[in-house]
């Protein structure tokens, strides 16, 4: 039987799922973790989930995502900041290791990228001693650049990279192969953090064709990503935390049965998410 000890499955990967569902076809399919998204827990407190997930044994590499911050309008940006205090504190109480970085792209009407981006950088300095009191690290995730005007303006792993040079250890990094496996410095990046600076490590594949450029990330395996390459990569670092699949897939996986879905994403990571190799050999 595969370790899927390191593995999780972020919730948005099986999206019609409520978290208590998805906590329970988590732990029935031997999954060691779940990502959590804010959404899932509107309807139970903070406590309640941490329950919830801990009485099913999972852990919780992040909580997914900020409130964006790329807002130019003070009193918008200090409403956005107290949210995102806000976030940090259900982090904590539900037991995540993060809480995963999105900031917005533009603000409305903008064309200054590095603009935005300065106000990022500020915004998570703002936010950097609650989540150091806290114990939650904030976890930056480089996007795709065809999402810097709308969703994030940190665009490449080398950007977050040297962020969180910045900020320090009470940050991190996010990685997701949908985002950054086309970025030809990405593997020296990797090397550069190693292991200590990387939180938890997204699972998917790149489509050809993609039908939608926002939300048709492809199954483990069904793309042109060389995740066996990355696989390696990790563990040539020594990385040992986690790994998370997360699909985004209005066209496919999102039209399916979650529980179908779960099978399968346990059966395609199987390969990619065991112990360590040097780690499995005793070295």
């Amino acid at each position: 039987m595969a370790d899927l000890s390191r593995f999780a499955v972020n919730q948005m990967t099986t999206r019609s799922f409520t978290l208590r569902q998805a906590v329970e076809a988590y732990a029935r399919h031997g999954i060691g973790g779940i990502g959590v998204w804010t959404q899932y827990l509107e309807d139970m407190t903070g406590a309640e989930a941490a329950r919830l997930i801990r009485d099913a044994g999972l852990f919780v590499p992040c909580l997914c995502t900020t409130a964006w911050v790329n807002l130019r309008d003070p009193s918008a940006l200090a409403a956005a900041l107290d949210e995102n205090r806000r976030r940090i504190d259900l982090a904590a109480e539900i037991g995540a290791a993060c809480l995963v970085v999105v900031p917005g792209g533009l603000a409305t009407g903008e064309k200054d990228l590095p603009a935005a981006r300065a106000r990022v950088g500020d915004a998570l300095r703002a936010l950097l001693p609650q989540a150091e009191a806290a114990g939650i690290k904030l976890g930056l995730e480089p996007l795709h650049p065809m999402y810097a005007a709308e969703r994030s303006c940190l665009s490449t792993f080398a950007q977050c990279l040297a962020l969180v040079e910045e900020l320090g250890p009470g940050s991190g990094l996010v990685p997701d192969l949908y985002h950054c496996w086309w970025d030809p410095d990405f593997p020296a990046g990797l090397r550069q953090a190693g292991p200590d600076k990387i939180l938890t490590f997204h699972l998917c594949d790149w489509l050809t064709p993609t039908r939608d450029v926002y939300q048709d990330r492809g199954m483990v395996g069904d793309g042109v990503i060389d995740i066996a390459f990355y696989r390696g990569l990790l563990d040539e670092i020594g990385f040992d935390g986690p790994f998370e699949i997360e699909i985004f897939s209005k066209l496919d996986w999102w039209l399916r049965d979650p529980e179908e879905v779960t099978r399968i994403s346990v059966a395609r990571c199987a390969p990619f998410v065991g112990p360590r190799i040097a780690q499995a050999a005793g070295l």
